[in-house]
């Protein structure tokens, strides 16, 4: 008889920040962003509609193991979760919040 469960497997922080992407925030890498990765387009502080100013995302930086957050024309770094948000100079405070609110967790199903 086979089982199905669930296992976890923890990713450390040194790990989870160094796998990542940074994707220009254009009109060409729209569908990517949005349709493939799944990030929602109200997410996203720029894009066609938006007047450009020194917040307007220039790029999203997806991580491979869970979570993005923007990168900003004025070199600023910018995270918003639930409620909570962050404007950053450095990358520090947002990846570890990010991290946090991602558990370094990856879940996977795993057949036996």
């Amino acid at each position: 008889m086979k089982h199905v469960h669930e296992t976890r497997n923890y990713v450390s922080f040194e790990k989870w920040k160094k796998d990542y992407e940074d994707i220009p925030y254009i009109k060409q890498n729209y569908k990517r962003i949005h349709e493939e990765i799944g990030i929602p387009k109200e997410a996203i502080n720029g894009g066609d509609d938006f007047e450009l100013s020194p917040h307007t995302t220039i790029a999203v930086r997806v991580f491979k193991h869970g979570g993005f957050y923007e990168i900003c024309l004025n070199s600023q770094y910018y995270l918003i979760l639930c409620s909570e948000d962050w404007m950053e100079d450095t990358t520090e405070v947002i990846e570890k919040e990010l991290y946090e609110w991602c558990c370094g967790e990856i879940f996977e199903s795993e057949v036996k």
